[in-house]
C-alpha cells in the first residue's frame, strides 16, 4: 500500500513543521479504515505532537482527517479509472459491432498466419521501390499542408467524419460499393475482408520497418496531424495496403460484378483520406498500392479456403 504524504500546516512553538516530521516520529498501523496512529486514539497531541490535535482541523487538520483526504482521492482515482475503462469498452465492442457490420473472426486465423509466415521467402523481400529522398519528402509534406489547410473548412466535413471512421477497423468503404453493407448472408466475405486487413497489417509493419521513413511533420514541423501519429513509420502506408488488397481480393472473387471497379476508387478515398489527415506522403500512398498488388498471389493461396467459401455467397 502506497500513502501520499499531504502537507501540514507549519506550527509554531516546536509543534510539527511538516509530514515528513510525522512519519519520521510516529508509527502507523493499517486498520480496517486505512492507516492509523499506533498508541494514540487519533490525536496527535497523544503522539507526542503537542498543539496538533483535533481541535486544530480547521486549520491544518488532524491526522484522521488527512488520512481520509488521502483515501478519498485514492477511491476516486480508482472508481474514476474503473469508469473510464467500462465506457471504453463498451464504447469500442459497440464500435466493432457497428464497423464490421456485426461480423467477426469467429477464431483467431492461426493457420491463415502459419500459412503467411510458412510463404515467407515470397513476401518478405517483394520489389517495392524505395522511398523517395528527403529532399523530395519536404516537397510532398509541403503540399500535405495545403491539404491541412482545406480540411478545416466546411466544404471537407465529410471528409473529417471519413477520417474518423477509417483511424479504426471499418468495412463501409468495401461493403457499400457492393450493395451488402447491413444485409445478411454475405458473413463469409465479410470474415474474408477482416482476414485480409489482419494479414496486411503484419505484413505491412515489415516493410514499414524496413525503410523506417518517418511521418510527414517530423519533415514538416508546421503540418498538425488531424489524428494520432502512429508510433511506426511512414513508408508504406498500411490503410492504402490493405484498403487496395481488400480490393484486390474481392475483385477475383466476384470480377464481374459491376462494383469491382468502384472498389477500388473507395480504397484510393480511404488511402488519401490519410494523407489529408497529414499522417502519409502521396508516395506511401503508391507504395501501399504496389505491394497490394504485389502480394495478391500469396494471399490467393493463403486464404483460399475463404476466398472460396465468400464466392459461394455470390453463386
Amino acid at each position: 500500500m502506497f500513502w501520499r504524504a499531504l502537507p501540514v500546516p507549519d506550527f509554531k512553538g516546536g509543534k510539527v513543521s511538516n509530514s515528513f516530521e510525522i512519519l519520521k516520529r510516529a508509527e502507523f498501523v493499517v486498520s480496517t479504515t486505512g492507516l492509523v496512529l499506533k498508541g494514540a486514539g487519533g490525536s496527535l497531541s497523544d503522539a507526542g505532537f503537542p498543539g496538533f490535535d483535533a481541535g486544530e482541523a480547521a486549520a491544518g487538520g488532524s491526522l484522521s482527517t488527512l488520512l481520509a483526504m488521502n483515501r478519498s482521492s485514492l477511491n476516486r482515482n480508482r472508481n474514476r479509472n474503473r469508469n473510464r475503462n467500462r465506457n471504453r469498452n463498451a464504447s469500442e465492442n459497440r464500435e466493432s459491432g457497428a464497423d464490421t457490420d456485426g461480423a467477426q473472426l469467429t477464431l483467431e486465423p492461426w493457420r491463415e498466419r502459419a500459412a503467411l509466415y510458412g510463404m515467407e521467402p515470397k513476401w518478405i523481400d517483394l520489389p517495392v521501390a524505395l522511398p523517395p529522398a528527403l529532399d523530395q519528402l519536404r516537397a510532398e509534406a509541403v503540399e500535405l499542408l495545403k491539404k491541412q489547410v482545406r480540411l478545416r473548412r466546411g466544404e471537407e466535413a465529410l471528409r473529417r467524419e471519413e477520417i474518423l471512421r477509417e483511424s479504426r477497423l471499418e468495412l463501409s468503404a468495401y461493403l457499400r460499393p457492393y450493395g451488402i453493407e447491413g444485409r445478411s448472408g454475405y458473413s463469409a466475405t465479410i470474415g474474408l475482408v477482416l482476414l485480409v486487413l489482419l494479414l496486411c497489417d503484419e505484413i505491412g509493419l515489415r516493410y514499414k520497418e524496413r525503410f523506417d521513413v518517418p511521418r510527414p511533420n517530423a519533415v514538416e514541423p508546421r503540418l498538425r496531424p488531424f489524428l494520432p501519429i502512429p508510433a511506426h513509420a511512414s513508408y508504406p502506408s498500411n490503410h492504402s495496403f490493405q484498403s487496395f488488397t481488400v480490393a484486390f481480393v474481392l475483385s477475383r472473387i466476384v470480377p464481374e460484378h459491376p462494383a469491382s471497379s468502384e472498389v477500388f476508387v473507395a480504397a484510393r478515398r480511404v488511402a488519401e483520406n490519410r494523407e489529408w489527415a497529414g499522417l502519409h506522403y502521396p508516395s506511401d500512398t503508391r507504395a501501399g498500392h504496389d505491394l497490394a498488388r504485389m502480394i495478391l498471389p500469396v494471399l490467393e493461396v493463403v486464404c483460399r479456403d475463404q476466398m472460396l467459401a465468400a464466392q459461394k455467397e455470390w453463386i
